[in-house]
């Protein structure tokens, strides 16, 4: 494949919380969505003006405030539909003018070769999304290098997380790429195979063991995260 065709995923980090903000885009049309603007509206459109790449969608994984805090500065900038999973808006009351109520399965083109893929990955909140798009996946807050989100903030449950991430790791290809919602890990980007290795929230061999490990110390209830999503 030339260097002109195919996908580009472009990583940056921002904010206190360590977020990890991604252009997905189209190597061809140098159209892009943007997933979880937060934080800085003027460095993200700057990013995208420095690579010589077009917004055109506004992706969401979820509707905690770190991940979604500057989705309105970036329509005064570039007027694009922002998607987020029906189950989601359900739960957050998230609105936006130009909001999109996606569903689980939904298929969003980008550019002439760009497919990303919603996939529905509850536990942190009921309407986490993760995009599946050739090669990898971009997993927002359910999938951490060597950890996951947490799951004791209001709509958080360990036992379904634990079900998502056992889904997970049975249906993705061991290679594939995976691109965290915060630069928690010891690297930015993973594979599937490393993290089925190294994380040890993929290797609990029972929902109890996963429940005790991921609650350990929690106190189920939080409203909004006070502190970073630590793994």
């Amino acid at each position: 494949m030339s260097s002109d065709q195919g996908l580009f995923v472009h990583q940056f980090e921002l904010g206190p919380w360590d977020n990890f903000i991604y252009f997905i885009g189209d190597k061809a049309t140098r159209s892009c969505a943007v997933v979880d603007p937060a934080w800085d509206a003027d460095f993200i459109s700057a990013e995208a003006e420095r690579l010589g790449v077009q917004i055109t969608h506004i992706l969401c994984t979820h509707s905690h405030f770190d991940h979604v805090n500057r989705v309105e500065a970036m329509l005064q900038r570039h007027d694009v539909p922002v998607h987020m999973l029906g189950e989601e808006i359900d739960f957050s009351g998230f609105r936006s003018e130009n909001l999109m109520r996606s569903r689980p399965g939904d298929v969003l083109e980008v550019g002439q070769d760009l497919r990303i893929t919603m996939v529905h990955t509850p536990g942190h909140t009921p309407g986490s999304t993760s995009y599946r798009i050739e090669g990898g996946i971009v997993t927002g807050d359910t999938l951490f290098v060597q950890g996951c989100g947490r799951c004791d903030f209001v709509g958080g449950d360990p036992e379904i997380m634990y079900e998502t991430l056992k889904t997970l790791r049975e249906t993705l290809p061991r290679e594939t790429r995976m691109y965290p919602g915060h630069n928690y890990g010891t690297r930015p980007v993973s594979t599937l195979d490393e993290e089925l290795t190294e994380n040890p929230y993929l290797r609990h061999p029972s929902v109890q063991a996963f429940v005790t490990h991921r609650m350990e110390g929690k106190t189920a209830g939080t409203t909004l995260p006070d502190e970073p999503d630590w793994p």
